[in-house]
């Protein structure tokens, strides 16, 4: 009798063990991880000049994952390498001023880095991505603000695929950018369009 209480209280914890270990896995099981297609997607930023104009700039090379969890978007993540080197801008003498120490320091920081802290749904479509944006190998605090524009199934590739429109402004001083302020407004504005394609369930989240 004693045994048999002993083993309905291990195949009762047994149960329960498993009931919990579902709870968290099933989760994570909605969650797809989509990768940044560049060919379909823009990094653009512009800045006021005097107040007058407005001159804008890209960034062509980026690379990056989403972790894009529809139902429960708290638990989606996103993390993007960008290539400062190969910013654009209307004139060459513009582009080569971005490259130099004065501004992105390419020399010695080559690369961009946005990685998200947390994701906040205002609606299904809607977020706020909260996260940390490095340039010129200073990290600072970064919002931006995310639009699902749509999500359907590539029939062709029989991939899924998403595109979201994402804005933000920066300052480019907190990042040490300071020269021109008279010029150049230290206010930056963000507007990236990027595709992504879902290239499977992640191992591990």
């Amino acid at each position: 009798m004693r045994a048999q209480r002993q083993q309905r209280r291990w195949w009762l914890a047994g149960y329960l063990g498993l009931a919990v270990w579902l709870a968290a896995a099933l989760p994570a099981m909605a969650a797809s991880l989509y990768r940044i297609d560049q060919r379909y997607g823009r990094i653009v930023f512009s800045v006021s000049s005097l107040g007058l104009f407005t001159t804008e700039g890209r960034f062509p090379s980026f690379v990056g994952e989403f972790l894009l969890d529809v139902d429960q978007p708290e638990r989606s993540h996103i993390d993007v390498n960008i290539d400062a080197d190969a910013v654009e801008m209307p004139l060459q003498e513009q582009a080569d001023l971005l490259r130099s120490d004065a501004y992105f320091d390419t020399a010695h920081h080559p690369t961009e880095h946005f990685v998200s802290t947390s994701i906040e749904a205002l609606s299904p479509e809607h977020y706020v991505i909260h996260g940390m944006l490095t340039i010129r190998g200073i990290a600072q605090p970064q919002d931006l603000d995310a639009i699902l524009q749509d999500q359907h199934l590539d029939k062709d590739r029989r991939l899924e695929v998403a595109d979201f429109v994402v804005t933000g402004r920066i300052k480019r001083s907190a990042f040490g950018m300071v020269a021109d302020r008279i010029m150049i407004s230290d206010t930056v504005t963000l507007d990236i369009r990027i595709h992504l394609t879902m290239s499977g369930q992640p191992d591990g989240h």
